[in-house]
């Protein structure tokens, strides 16, 4: 049995936000029975609820859904990312024209692309950009080294190769060539090349809370903190499928399992196919609107937003640092990465659930980045934190990885009514909306429920092809050797962590 831990580090997210749905219960016992029951209350399960409600807002009869949370509500990745709402314009193309061809992975560019408009229509019309901190703009990624700035151009090059520099997406991608404007742009000392895209921020945690806040005034949806749920049964002849939790059983119709990569816990056909990264983060003290842009800093093909393939599932390709600010009255600055330090012991991320363990050394490093980093950092030297180190000021946070890279969206194969979101790989801000705007009305069939697309919907991409959960999917993944993966994810991070980069003074490696 594989679940969260109960004291995790603590997220500024998290605790900035001082949400009164931290640990809401919205009845004191669970109900007998439901429609929906949704395991996981972050970003896949409550946009998932979302969507329910939306497409049956014109029923008479709305679907009956109760939201199950091992521990906080939304306290899990969600409540731990990045905040970056960054798709990957560009940077991926290669890799996924070789594999889908030049359509096929725009694709699945497309996708991510369109979940900027997506967020913007969605909290624009509930109300909730300025309470969720949304911001639309441009990101960078900024090459370190000849290594990240060949390979960075080389994927901007290849796709307007393919596509024409009038073609989708690729038309609205920059590239910056001169050292001195790469640098002023991105305000990264030494940044040598960059290639800049639309993207946007947002915070994570508030947006989530704020939707499960609408849906609770609007539809039918029973809120349960800190119930976990310990197993599910296949669904018996009269349609109930049995939800067994920490304080009881529940009978419900439809089961929606949002727990990334907590998923084999309740689905042991999916241990061999989502596993647990462990990542890190900071928040930094900074003037009011010091960072124009967000973005990541690249150096190399470990240190660095790109991965092979038959590594990528087990260290997430996360760049070496990543960073937004956020606006007035929190300007603070959420950086995380630091891999040039944690990659001398891949063990402390790879496979790795701890996230009630700080990382050695980390907080350091975060606080010693924007001097080193940042051009005219006016700040104090080391960096301030935001809250102290232990409440907010850094943290860790548990990502998924997929074998394949993609998620698993669709109903489980051979298990009637059970549907799955999970294994977003440490990229689901620009992936779950539109996927979950997939999986709902596939739930409503389940539980025989009419439904009408909403007008939020209608004009965005499919779920692309290499998202769907099917049985040839599933089986071919399962023939994969993923300890063969992860040994050699090891070595090669072993090998990165020999780099310059990775050996001056705040990234050598610090004794516990």
């Amino acid at each position: 049995m594989v679940l969260p831990v109960d004291n995790p580090t603590k997220s500024y997210w998290i605790e900035a936000a001082k949400s009164s749905l931290r640990n809401l219960r919205s009845t004191v016992e669970l109900p007998k029975e439901t429609d929906v029951v949704i395991v996981g209350s972050g970003y896949t399960g409550a946009t998932t609820a979302y969507w329910l409600h939306k497409f049956t807002e014109r029923n008479h009869r709305q679907p009956r859904m109760l939201m199950l949370e091992a521990r906080d509500i939304c306290g899990g990745a969600t409540g731990r990312n990045g905040g970056q709402l960054r798709p990957h314009a560009y940077s991926r193309y290669p890799k996924w024209s070789e594999r889908f061809g030049p359509d096929g992975a725009l694709e699945v560019i497309k996708h991510e692309m369109a979940h900027l408009s997506a967020f913007k229509e969605l909290l624009d019309e509930e109300g909730i950009a300025e309470e969720a901190c949304l911001k639309l703009g441009e990101t960078f990624d900024a090459a370190m080294s000849e290594k990240a700035w060949t390979r960075l151009k080389h994927a901007y090059e290849t796709m307007l190769k393919d596509h024409g520099k009038e073609g989708d997406v690729i038309r609205d991608c920059g590239i910056i060539e001169d050292p001195q404007a790469a640098e002023r742009f991105t305000q990264m000392k030494g940044c040598i090349g960059a290639v800049v895209h639309a993207a946007g921020q947002v915070w994570p945690y508030k947006f989530v809370h704020a939707l499960l806040r609408i849906i609770m005034e609007k539809a039918r949806l029973n809120l349960q903190a800190n119930t976990a749920v310990v197993e599910v049964s296949e669904r018996d002849d009269n349609g109930w499928i049995t939800v067994k939790t920490s304080r009881g059983d529940v009978r419900t119709r439809t089961v929606l399992h949002a727990t990334n990569r907590w998923a084999s816990h309740l689905l042991p056909e999916f241990g061999n196919l989502i596993f647990g990264v462990r990542g890190t983060l900071a928040s930094i003290q900074a003037p009011e609107g010091f960072i124009k842009h967000t973005g990541a800093q690249h150096w190399d093909h470990v240190v660095n937003v790109y991965l092979p393939p038959s590594l990528k599932p087990f260290v997430n390709g996360m760049p070496q640092n990543y960073h937004i600010q956020l606006p007035p009255p929190y300007n603070a600055i959420i950086v995380g990465g630091g891999k040039s330090l944690l990659v001398h012991d891949p063990h402390s991320y790879i496979l790795n659930d701890s996230e009630d363990q700080q990382f050695v050394g980390i907080p350091e490093f975060y606080q010693s980045w924007p001097v080193a980093d940042i051009i005219d950092w006016p700040g104090e030297i080391p960096a301030k934190l935001s809250r102290c180190v232990n409440e907010g000021g850094c943290w860790s946070g548990v990502m998924s990885s997929s074998i394949d890279e993609f998620p698993f969206i669709g109903a489980v194969p051979n298990n009637d009514g059970h549907f799955l979101a999970a294994g977003f790989t440490g990229h689901g801000m620009p992936r779950i909306l539109l996927s979950t705007a997939s999986i709902a009305p596939l739930i409503l069939d389940s539980i025989g429920m009419k439904f009408t697309s909403p007008a939020l919907v209608a004009t965005y991409p499919p779920l692309p092809k290499p998202f769907k959960l099917t049985m040839e999917r599933l089986k071919r993944l399962q023939q994969v050797d993923a300890k063969a993966k992860y040994e050699a994810a090891v070595e090669n991070d072993l090998e990165s962590a020999k780099e310059a980069f990775c050996n001056d003074l705040r990234s050598r490696p610090k004794s516990s």
